[in-house]
């Protein structure tokens, strides 16, 4: 499975986990003060005698994107990807999305964003990164900068 589909698929399993957290939520009965805002509730059975109600505590919200996964599988690509790049003079560019491609020998292979730390440009120089695999416990096999043309 690639990170790109990986990502993919914690993305709707947040959107369903957040969809049904909203749907689980409480609303106070009609006519009470708890809010400002009241909400109507369809039904087809008759409604019970209003009385008064606590006022629910409000829940956390659901966290935003990135997901606690995506972003723990990206700051892993990111760490490893990192290893021999202060020696290389260069910083990497966190990405949400880290992009690559599996090779023929199996390993996961990718083209990593960085500056260079003294601030000068490069528009050929990239930093190839490879690792085991393309999960979250994929390990380092190697990186380094090279010249695209």
């Amino acid at each position: 499975m690639t990170i790109r589909t990986r990502l993919a698929l914690v993305a709707v399993t947040c959107t369903v986990v957040t969809a049904l957290a909203g749907c689980a939520t409480t609303a106070p009965a009609a006519g009470t003060s708890a809010s400002s805002t009241t909400v109507a509730t369809p039904t087809t059975e008759p409604s019970p005698t209003t009385t008064a109600t606590p006022t629910p505590t409000p829940s956390a919200a659901p966290p935003s994107t990135p997901t606690p996964t995506a972003d723990a599988l990206a700051r892993h690509v990111h760490d490893l990807c990192s290893t021999g790049a202060a020696e290389a003079g260069i910083t990497l560019t966190f990405t949400a999305h880290p992009d690559g491609y599996t090779g023929s020998d199996g390993r996961y292979h990718l083209v990593y964003p960085f500056t260079f730390d003294d601030g000068h440009e490069d528009p050929y120089a990239v930093w190839n990164c490879t690792l085991s695999d393309d999960g979250v416990d994929s390990t380092f096999v190697g990186s380094g900068i090279t010249d695209s043309h």
